[in-house]
This record gives structure tokens, C-alpha cells and sequence, in this order.
């Protein structure tokens, strides 16, 4: 029996001993995987953070003294990729290229690859139909997908990066104060804008790809969080009713101490279907 179509037994409820995941949950399920699909592969085109230099090594960077010109460098997780692989060309050795093409590799498995595949597991463990033994080895399978699923690092990452530039341009343009003054004739004079009378200023700041990431991370936790319990609960309802229909005495205390399931206690709980078993309309 699939985990969407599993009835638990809801032990020591008196009135209502039964339960079933409603057919609202299996739709909510799909529409929610769907969107996760989507915003995983769309997060790795999309822009994650944005780094704009002002100053004077800003108008270097722009390689004319254009003040207007624009120096914001958008970098998602593909253009990322590609960066550190033109860096292991122009290195040209052997070794970096194994190591930052590992790296790439990493990236690319970690935060698009085992991401989709979880997502197909968790619709596999909810729909497919599997005895004990086998939805036991896809929920072991799909805690290596959770360990290696790293967009939460990334996230992290992006975040720690964007708040600590601005903490290295200032630790820079400690070092130039003597130049300072140089600076403020520059802009009484018009050479310079305001914005760029100093050496560096870097300014960096989240893009719309941190955040759609960040929202099928939180889908993805959900969806998994959802389907694991509901297939560890049918895991453990199945065991429990296996020992005990097996058991020669059914009142021996050894049978009757058995685990009990945890029933979807919680926020869960208003997912299910309850009615009380022999009800004829069940």
C-alpha cells in the first residue's frame, strides 16, 4: 500500500481509531513539488548577489573615467561555475583543473542534481505502492539525498559574503587616508562624483536568485518533512501490526508494550480523514 492510500491505527483513541491522509494532500503534494522543481533550476540561472565597485578602483575597473558608467557584476550559481572553470584554464595545470573542476562538480550535484532527485523520491515513497523492507531503503536513500542537498549552504554562504565585502573595502580604505584630502579637491573641482572619492567602496547586496532559492529550500524541508513522517509512521504501524498478528497470545505484555506510532500529533494532524473502524460509510 502507497503511504497517500495507508490507513494508520490510531491506537488509544476511543471514538475515532482510524485515519487517511485526505486526497487534498496528494494535490497539494504534486503542486508543491512542482514549484520546487521549478524554482531549484530557475535559482541556478538566476542571480544570487551583486557586487558593484565604486572609488577609484571603480572607474579602473570601468578602464575609462566615465562616472556613470556601470560597474554592478551579477553572479548566479551557473555563472559561478563558469568563472571558476575559465580560472582552472588560465591556471593551465593538471591539478587545478581536477580540483576546481571537482569543486564544480560539487556545486553543480549538490544544488541541482540531488535536489530534483529528492524531490522524485519523495513523490516515488508517496505514491508507489512497496512492502516495508523496500520503502525502509528509499527513506535511508533519501537521507543521503537530505545530507547532500546543500542549498542552505549556499544561501549561507551568499549571505556571510555580501555582509563581510563591505568590512573589507573599509579595512581598505583605512590604508588610504593620507589620500583623502586629494579626493575632496578632486570633487570640489568636479574630477570626481562624491560617490567616488575614496580608493574602493564595494557595494554588495542579495538578488531575486537568493530568494527563490531560499523558497524552495523551505518547500523542499516541508515536502520532506511531510512524506517522511507520514512512511515512518506506516513503518512503524505495519511493524507493530505484523507482531502482534503473529503473536500466539495477543494479551502477552511483551505484544501489548509494543511501540506506539506517534498518530500525527501536531500541525498534522488536520491532514487527515478519522473515523472510527467498521464504520460502513468508510
Amino acid at each position: 500500500v502507497s503511504v497517500r492510500n495507508y490507513i494508520y491505527f490510531l491506537e488509544g483513541e476511543s471514538s475515532k481509531n482510524c485515519a487517511k491522509f485526505r486526497k487534498s494532500v496528494t494535490v497539494l503534494i504534486m503542486v508543491l513539488s512542482l514549484i520546487s522543481v521549478v524554482l531549484i533550476v530557475a535559482g541556478c540561472f538566476l542571480p544570487l548577489f551583486s557586487t558593484e565597485f565604486l572609488g577609484i578602483v571603480g572607474l579602473a575597473i570601468g578602464f575609462h573615467g566615465d562616472v556613470g558608467a556601470n560597474r554592478v557584476s551579477q553572479y548566479s550559481l551557473f555563472g559561478f561555475i563558469q568563472e571558476i572553470i575559465e580560472i582552472s584554464y588560465e591556471l593551465n595545470t593538471k591539478n587545478d583543473r581536477i580540483g576546481l573542476g571537482i569543486v564544480c562538480g560539487i556545486l553543480l550535484l549538490s544544488c541541482l542534481i540531488i535536489p530534483l532527485v529528492q524531490v522524485a523520491m519523495l513523490l516515488v515513497i508517496w505514491f508507489q505502492s512497496m512492502p516495508p523492507l523496500t520503502r525502509s531503503r528509499s527513506l535511508v536513500a533519501l537521507e543521503h539525498c537530505v545530507a547532500w542537498e546543500l542549498l542552505g549552504v549556499v544561501l549561507l554562504g551568499c549571505f556571510l559574503g555580501v555582509t563581510r565585502m563591505g568590512t573589507t573595502a573599509t579595512l581598505v580604505n583605512e590604508q588610504c587616508d593620507e589620500l583623502q584630502e586629494t579626493f575632496d579637491t578632486m570633487v570640489q573641482y568636479g574630477l570626481l562624483t562624491q560617490e567616488h572619492s575614496k580608493c574602493i567602496d564595494l557595494l554588495s547586496r542579495l538578488e531575486i536568485g537568493s530568494f527563490v532559492t531560499l523558497f524552495a529550500k523551505l518547500i523542499l524541508m516541508g515536502l520532506t518533512y511531510l512524506v517522511k513522517l507520514a512512511a515512518t509512521e506506516a513503518q512503524q504501524d505495519s511493524f507493530v501490526r505484523k507482531r502482534r498478528s503473529l503473536a500466539l497470545n495477543p494479551d502477552d505484555p511483551y505484544v501489548m508494550i509494543a511501540p506506539v506510532p506517534k498518530h500525527f500529533l501536531g500541525p498534522l494532524r488536520c491532514l487527515l480523514d478519522v473515523w472510527r473502524e467498521g464504520d460502513l460509510s468508510w
